[in-house]
């Protein structure tokens, strides 16, 4: 564990908005938003649609503190909230997350990204552990007319990369390797460091993946002392994706109250899709295997605070008008869940 870790302050916390709905001080996000998109058009529909906080993403080579200010100040010009920056191409490296020669080079990367973050008041980035490629997705399918993802293990590709294969001890001693270079950086800007399951959660191209299962989230907090700036994105579609100890999935509900309970979950994908591994194919919130709901519920009965995004949105057309349409339909969904699950746990007000 890091020394003093349990003595660092409690991360802050954004209070409410003043909305009768929002007692636990849950936002309604979005993510995936890239520099070029925050455009005047494109943050006054993001009002429109109810959204109040954004997740923006960089390439590390943009991502000087003057970039991160500028973007800082697009979003709150517009009546909006940044929730955090990430970087699209060094939240995860095969460097750090294989121990090759260069990954104290991009984790120094990644320490100066969050001193710049701490300094210019971004107190959340992403990062996971993406071993041999993301391995995403193997085919196409649809869901309600729209384009989606379908992933089929047996469709994956086994071959080790290069010459050599990792054992998961391998994977463990990197992991810890990261996070204690990390972790204290974090801790001395303020910025929250949230991990995203793996996606899908499974050994991939021979090597292991490590989050995949509730057990492993569990190891890394330890690894990390419960530290309050190592914390959760919890993903509600890997998670839905996971085998569970039976092969039936995870209790998503009881990850919650382990993990949210104690503070550490961050932010929520809410996305649903069609079953655990080995296939499934994404889906709206409302169509797959997850009682979304009860995940909202959950949420509720933790008194989670963070920001709530759509994530892998169908795609419902050739026009960003017909795609916008789609995620505001899932902007909506959102909202009254939160409405939903307040009343029924009576924190509305």
């Amino acid at each position: 564990m890091l020394a003093g870790a349990a003595l660092l302050r409690a991360a802050p916390v954004e209070p409410g908005r003043g909305n009768r709905w929002s007692a636990t001080g849950r936002k309604v996000g979005v993510s995936h938003q890239r520099p070029e998109m925050l455009t005047d058009d494109h943050l006054t529909y993001l009002k429109q649609a109810g959204v109040e906080y954004l997740e923006v993403r960089i390439p590390a080579a943009e991502s000087a503190y003057e970039n991160l200010v500028a973007i800082k100040r697009k979003v709150e010009g517009a009546g909006l909230k940044l929730f955090e920056i990430m970087l699209a191409d060094k939240y995860t490296s095969p460097a750090f997350t294989l121990g090759l020669a260069e990954r104290d080079q991009d984790i120094a990367l990644l320490e100066r990204f969050i001193r710049d973050l701490g300094r210019a008041g971004i107190d959340a980035t992403t990062y996971a552990w993406n071993t041999a490629g993301t391995g995403f997705s193997t085919g196409n399918a649809t869901t309600r007319g729209c384009d989606t993802r379908l992933f089929e293990e047996s469709r994956a590709p086994q071959a080790p990369p290069g010459s050599r294969t990792y054992t998961e001890d391998e994977m463990w001693a990197n992991y810890e390797y990261f996070i204690r270079r990390v972790l204290p950086v974090a801790e001395s800007a303020g910025v929250r460091l949230q991990l995203h399951p793996n996606d899908p959660p499974v050994d991939y191209a021979g090597v292991p993946r490590l989050f995949k299962s509730r057990v492993a989230f569990r190891r890394a907090m330890e690894i990390a002392g419960w530290s309050p700036y190592s914390g959760l994105l919890f993903c509600a579609g890997s998670w839905g994706e996971m085998r569970g100890p039976d092969g039936r999935g995870e209790d998503i509900p009881g990850a919650i109250r382990e993990f949210g309970g104690r503070g550490r979950i961050f932010q929520v994908h809410y996305r649903n899709i069609s079953a655990p591994v080995p296939s499934f194919i994404e889906t709206f919130p409302d169509g797959g295997y997850l009682n979304m709901y009860r995940v909202m519920k959950a949420l509720a009965e933790v008194n989670f605070n963070g920001m709530v995004v759509p994530d892998h949105v169908p795609r419902c057309g050739d026009t960003p008008e017909k795609n916008r349409a789609a995620e505001a339909w899932i902007f909506g969904y959102i909202r009254a869940m939160i409405q939903a699950a307040d009343t029924e746990t009576g924190r509305a007000g």
